[in-house]
């Protein structure tokens, strides 16, 4: 049996593409969207190692309702699934929560790729090198972490527990919050200040790491030019800010060089650089590849990013 290590469900408009290239080219569409889930193409890199397969499944975005979607993929994924197997790639992979993707994973037993273990890893590499261009240390920044409860935050603290030295941890759940508060202390040496009161404490950072789906928060009390990392699912918080205080720099995903790392460029993305939760699925973590932030939506250079949002930002 062929191994794989990861299931990618096609972009619709790559599958339709796909499909009208052969005899179904002749067939209706609404008989096509009957079909059942489809191989289409084995993912290879240059040595012809087979990284992942590609399966057809949806011909059309936001024509089923969410759970038709989750439905589609547990059903193509346990078709074509091998033992080796450890994520699914999905493009609409926000419309997921985490109650679906948890439903998703206990169906199927695979991680939907959500970018996260990318984000954690390139994160303090992103934030060093985005105060060095502005002339400041990590070393000497109050850095904000707001919690979900999981140990995601707890592993990003870890991460950056070496480069910095003020850093304060919001969460609900206080027990939860001790006990990782004092394991990191006692692994690291650092000591982290903890709070359940957001309003008291906004004001006093300029760099805010959020992991929290909904968060009760004025944003317009964020100081001017407040480097927000909008780590959580739905991206709520990040929404929020957008629509409300243009002044924040609201950070919402790494994006990735990937043309040399996969031979099969047509099905995988119609991009020069492919978001994180793509980049997950080669288990590949070079800072070579790391090129740009995606910032409201828009594509920047950390070097374009400091230039045209941050130079005059007030001392952090």
């Amino acid at each position: 049996m062929l191994c794989f290590e990861f299931i990618y469900i096609l972009d619709p408009e790559i599958y339709t593409r796909y499909l009208k290239r052969g005899v179904y080219k002749y067939v209706p569409k609404v008989w096509l969207k009957k079909m059942k889930p489809k191989e289409v193409v084995n993912f290879t890199n240059e040595k012809g190692d087979v990284l992942g397969k590609g399966i057809g499944v949806f011909l059309e975005n936001n024509e089923k309702t969410k759970e038709e979607y989750i439905n589609g993929v547990i059903d193509g994924v346990e078709v074509f699934k091998s033992e080796q197997t450890g994520k699914i790639l999905y493009d609409d992979i926000y419309i997921f929560n985490r109650k679906d993707r948890h439903y998703i994973r206990e169906k199927t037993g695979l991680e939907i790729a959500d970018g996260m273990e990318v984000l954690i890893y390139f994160l303090p590499y992103v934030l060093k090198e985005l105060l060095y261009l502005c002339d400041e240390k990590l070393w000497n920044s109050e850095i904000l972490m707001v919690s979900d409860g999981s140990n995601l935050p707890y592993k990003l603290i870890e991460r950056l527990s070496k480069e910095v030295r003020f850093l304060t941890i919001l969460e609900d759940k206080k027990e939860n919050a001790q006990k990782n508060i004092d394991k990191i202390y006692n692994d690291t040496g650092l000591s982290i200040f903890y709070s359940q009161n957001v309003d008291k404490i906004l004001m006093n950072y300029n760099i805010i790491i959020n992991f929290k789906d909904n968060i009760s928060v004025d944003t317009k009390k964020l100081r001017g030019k407040t480097i927000v990392f909008d780590l959580s699912v739905g991206q709520n918080f990040s929404e929020e800010i957008n629509n409300i205080n243009k002044s924040v720099i609201t950070i919402e995903d790494f994006l990735f060089h990937w043309k040399d790392l996969i031979v099969e460029k047509d099905f995988f993305h119609t991009e020069e650089l492919i978001p994180s939760y793509k980049y997950e699925v080669f288990n590949r973590y070079n800072i070579k590849d790391f090129k740009q932030l995606l910032v409201r939506n828009e594509k920047y250079t950390l070097e374009e990013l400091v230039q045209t949002k941050i130079r005059n930002r007030i001392h952090i």
